[in-house]
């Protein structure tokens, strides 16, 4: 058996993957491949345990950058800023001590910042082997060093390596927790995701809490069921608050415009359902403002809609990226301007049980 050989099986038996001199089980697993090939075990293990001692202390002794990945080329610096926690996983990940270096990206990737608009960055070839290598990783929960959290999506520490351990000068910080985006760019939102593809319609989860949109909402389609009633129709009898689409939402626009029009104050006077209706109609109308169509209600609405869950995650003016494992990157700026001025917005929004659905690449391209 070479070195090579048996590197490969004490690493492919030891529990982590990888070896450790720190681990008695690893250590244990050494001693009985050594006895196995009648190899003085002792006096190996004992040279190794030297050798690694004296490393260390040449580590804490010298901060030059390493080459980690074996080209021939020094990898990094130790960067500053970033994440202690991400880079902690990374590390772990890697086998690497707190004094060595993350391997560094081999390329710039550009990020607009504030203000910037909808791009896409491919990740380069030579930038691949570690995009892919991390893709999976989560960090463990607030608190704790083992053991990963669902909060933390697939190639998210992906992209915070690409970025905050290359020559891209932005500062990347995790910032992740349930009213918070992912990560931070500069001090700009980032919320990462990793559909399967940039197209379509993607769930940006449920919109529960939002009480005042699941209101306003009910107003209209409230007002919707109640003028189908008096047409005796069957017609969308399955369209509510928590189920629609764009055509249902400007439809039931169509009805709450014909109420306005009625002179609800007179058959309020008359009749208490008309009370609570004027009401209900008042409120709409102080939270949409002023629109002259019902398709123009209907964007204002959808605005309304998904404003709450962009303004948590990622902030406005912040950016909801889209992480494929092949690479691709499509970042969309949160624009609001683009739901509204966007004559083709209402066929990207729409809530299935209770969950928004959003097309981002039509909406934000």
């Amino acid at each position: 058996m070479t070195l090579d050989e048996l590197l490969l099986e004490w690493s492919y038996r030891s529990e982590k993957g990888y070896p450790s001199l720190d681990s008695p089980s690893d250590i244990s697993l050494l001693s009985e491949i050594l006895k196995k090939l009648d190899l003085p075990s002792e006096e190996v293990i004992n040279s190794l345990q030297e050798q690694v001692s004296i490393a260390t202390d040449d580590e804490i002794e010298d901060d030059e950058p390493k080459d980690i990945d074996g080209d021939g080329i020094p990898d990094a610096t130790p960067s500053t800023g970033g994440s202690i926690s991400y880079d902690s996983v990374i590390r772990k990940h890697l086998g690497l001590s707190e004094n060595q270096p993350i391997p560094k990206s081999k390329n710039n990737y550009a990020f607009p910042g504030s203000g910037g608009s909808t791009f896409n960055i491919q990740v380069e070839p030579d930038d691949m082997k570690y995009w892919k290598d991390f893709w999976e990783l989560t960090p463990p929960k607030e608190g704790e060093t083992e053991g990963g959290t669902k909060g933390v999506g697939n190639g998210e520490i992906s992209l915070y390596w690409l970025y905050q351990h290359s020559n891209s000068s932005v500062d990347v910080k995790d910032t992740r927790g349930s009213d918070n985006p992912d990560l931070m760019f500069d001090g700009v939102g980032v919320e990462v995701k990793a559909y399967p593809k940039h197209n379509g319609k993607h769930g940006l989860g449920r919109f529960g809490q939002d009480r005042e949109q699941l209101k306003m909402l009910g107003v209209i389609f409230g007002i919707n069921a109640l003028s189908k009633q008096f047409k005796g129709s069957e017609e969308g009898k399955n369209v509510n608050p928590l189920t629609w689409d764009g055509g249902n939402l400007k439809d039931a626009m169509e009805e709450v415009i014909k109420f306005q029009a009625i002179d609800l104050e007179q058959l309020s006077e008359l009749y208490d359902i008309f009370k609570q209706i004027k009401t209900n109609l008042d409120f709409l109308n102080e939270r949409l403002g002023e629109y002259g169509t019902a398709e123009e209600g209907a964007r204002k609405m959808s605005l309304e809609f998904i404003k709450p869950k962009i303004n948590r995650k990622p902030g406005p003016g912040g950016f909801l990226a889209n992480v494929l494992i092949n690479g691709s990157c499509r970042f969309w700026q949160i624009d609001y301007t683009k739901i509204v001025d966007n004559e083709d917005s209402l066929n990207h929004i729409k809530a299935v049980q209770g969950s928004m659905q959003v097309d981002f690449e039509r909406l934000f391209s």
